[in-house]
């Protein structure tokens, strides 16, 4: 009987020395999960700014200048071919972001 009683008293020894040891490394884990989000936030990749629509270059374009903008120079100012200017010019009329002045020069509406 003493022998019983002896063993358990070690085992609930036993069991509480473990008890403890858990609390700790529970308490490391959480001072460690507190920490590691920063790092991985401050590791994360920066998300880069959207690229402008075609329709937006071209209207950057013809907005800078107060007198019209025509093909040629629109052309040259964003490196599209005639037939997708023409479709981008008729796009920002439909959307009233743009008039035309005159025949072939374009200025902000």
């Amino acid at each position: 009987m003493k022998d019983l009683k002896m063993s358990l008293e070690k085992v609930a020894s036993d069991l509480m020395k473990m008890a403890n040891k858990a609390e700790e490394i529970a308490a490391k884990f959480d001072t460690q999960a507190k920490v590691l989000p920063k790092r991985a936030a401050a590791k994360a990749p920066r998300k880069q700014a959207a690229q402008p629509t075609a329709a937006d270059t071209v209207f950057g374009v013809i907005k800078r200048y107060k007198k019209g903008a025509n093909m040629a120079t629109i052309k040259q100012k964003a490196g599209y071919d005639n037939k997708k200017i023409h479709n981008l010019v008729y796009k920002l009329k439909k959307q009233d972001k743009i008039k035309s002045q005159i025949k072939g020069i374009y200025v902000k509406a």
